[in-house]
């Protein structure tokens, strides 16, 4: 054997075992990239899951099946992240199958190889057939139809089955649904979930309430003699209040905060509703979006504190005299001195 023509196919078998190697690296790191996305799409649901548990195993000694298992978005979202990976395999695999045929009149060396790679696509050929039932272009002319529409003809294909058999799960899902929620009144129709939710959001909200004490409402504030409350209440007046109502309380553009006489009534409640939700036919501004409900509580605290303090140059009475509301029986009953 001639050395020149050994040395020739060795270097020829050397390369193309080099670009095989090559090509395998390349097919391997995509498949652990499209691995590794569809992982974190199915994941998801999962994750969510395990935090249902965590949650439930924190507050109750023995955790219950999680609650996302009764949600119909949970099997919602399975559906559709299946239907996307069965879609992206599918586009893969067409993808490789498209390239072997574009390939298909390879150098003589490479013919055996790619009848290989082809042959192995053939049950997935076979398998993609049945779900399509697709009509091979050769055979198109057996299932064109008669119409012209400017030179552009019709073909009457059958029905993908993967299509019909979804037509049917809608029709069987929708008798379920049917008998669930219409018939046997198993399932909670969505008024009845908004006011189950609205009962749930009312107990949530009373318990947190009487829990947290930075939940102050009109219903619920009462007066603070707490030394830091009232600091902090005295340097909100000091910035946003003295404009209107003086250094003191005398008044000014607003009126006189330390005498008896209310416009629109004293007390803790009244004081925390009037800067709460502003008077603006008076000039008086909402200062919800500005200052925290317990912040409020605070201003509202040190302006009931000013009263009786007699500063210089008092505004004239505006509104009507003021006395605390009177308990007797169980029942309040506000008392105005004209």
């Amino acid at each position: 054997m001639n050395w020149r023509i050994f040395h020739l196919r060795m270097k020829k078998k050397i390369n193309r075992s080099l670009n095989n190697l090559i090509q395998y690296m390349k097919t391997f790191k995509h498949k652990v990239k499209n691995f590794a996305l569809v992982k974190g799409f199915l994941m998801l649901p999962v994750m969510a899951m395990a935090q249902d548990v965590a949650v439930e195993t924190k507050e109750n000694p023995l955790a219950k099946v999680p609650e996302i298992f009764f949600e119909p978005t949970f099997y919602l979202w399975l559906l559709i992240l299946s239907i996307l990976a069965g879609v992206f395999i599918a586009m893969s695999k067409a993808i490789r199958v498209l390239g072997f045929v574009i390939n298909k009149n390879v150098p003589d060396e490479k013919e055996e190889e790619s009848t290989e790679k082809v042959a192995k696509e053939s049950s997935w050929m076979r398998l993609m057939h049945a779900m399509t039932r697709s009509v091979p272009v050769e055979q198109e002319a057996d299932v064109m139809l008669d119409h012209d529409y400017d030179g552009i003809r019709e073909l009457d294909n059958k029905l993908p089955p993967w299509w019909v058999w979804g037509f049917y799960l809608t029709i069987v899902f929708a008798f379920v649904y049917l008998i669930h929620y219409h018939v046997s009144g198993s399932g909670s129709l969505q008024l009845e979930e908004y006011n189950h939710e609205m009962r749930t959001a009312e107990l949530e909200k009373e318990n947190r309430m009487k829990t947290d004490a930075n939940f102050v409402t009109e219903s619920n504030v009462v007066a603070s003699d707490d030394p830091m409350a009232l600091s902090e209440g005295q340097s909100i007046y000091k910035k946003d209040c003295v404009a209107c109502h003086g250094n003191a309380g005398q008044g000014g553009v607003g009126p006189n905060l330390t005498d008896d006489f209310w416009l629109h009534g004293g007390g803790i409640k009244n004081v925390f509703r009037v800067i709460t939700n502003g008077v603006p036919d008076k000039g008086m501004i909402s200062w919800k979006s500005q200052l925290s409900p317990k912040q409020i509580q605070s201003v509202s605290s040190f302006i009931l504190s000013m009263h009786g303090t007699n500063p210089p140059d008092p505004k004239d009475p505006q509104g009507e005299k003021w006395t605390e509301p009177i308990i007797s029986a169980g029942v309040d009953s506000t008392t105005k001195v004209n």
